[in-house]
C-alpha cells in the first residue's frame, strides 16, 4: 500500500510474534482540567467527577491510532477489540504529569484468529503506579480460499 494510511487498514495476514515485548509507545501527557470536565460533564451522573478522574485516556490511541494499529499491522476490517481490563491504584489528578508506556504483552495465534494483548501503563511524576489497561484485539487472518476479502 503506497502513502501510508493513517487508519492502517491493510495490514499482513497474520501478526508477527516477533511483536511480543516490543514497546509502541513512550510518552509524557498532562492531565488536562479541561478534559476532565469535559467528560465529567458527558457522564452527568452524582459520582461523574470521580468517574472522570478513572479512565481520561485510552492507551492504544493516546499517541494516536496508527502509534499500535500501524506497527502491529493490524487489518481494521479484520480486526475487533475483544477485551478491555483495568487495574486502578489511584485517580488520576487534573494538571498532574504522567508517563505512559504502551507495549505487546502477548501474542496468542488460535486456529484463524491472531489475539493480542497491549498493556498501558501511567505512573505519576514519583514513579507511582496510576493505573494498568489491558487491550485484547482479536484479527481474523485471510481465508486464501476466500474470492473477496
Amino acid at each position: 500500500m503506497s502513502g501510508g494510511s493513517p487508519l492502517a487498514i491493510q495490514g499482513s495476514d497474520r501478526v508477527s510474534t516477533e511483536m511480543k515485548g516490543r514497546v509502541l509507545v513512550e510518552t509524557e501527557l498532562l492531565v488536562d482540567p479541561a478534559v476532565l470536565e469535559g467528560l465529567r460533564s458527558a457522564i452527568g451522573t452524582p459520582t461523574a467527577e470521580v468517574t472522570a478522574s478513572l479512565v481520561p485516556f485510552f492507551g492504544p490511541t493516546l499517541a494516536g491510532q496508527d502509534s499500535v494499529i500501524g506497527p502491529l499491522g493490524l487489518d481494521l476490517r479484520r480486526t475487533l477489540q475483544g477485551g478491555q481490563s483495568y487495574e486502578w491504584h489511584r485517580p488520576f489528578r487534573a494538571g498532574e504529569r504522567v508517563r505512559v508506556t504502551v507495549e505487546v504483552e502477548d501474542i496468542l495465534q488460535k486456529q484463524t484468529l491472531d489475539l493480542v494483548t497491549v498493556t498501558s501503563v501511567f505512573r505519576g511524576d514519583d514513579g507511582d503506579l496510576i493505573q494498568r489497561q489491558r487491550t485484547v484485539f482479536v484479527q481474523r487472518r485471510i481465508d486464501p480460499e476466500a474470492e473477496d476479502q
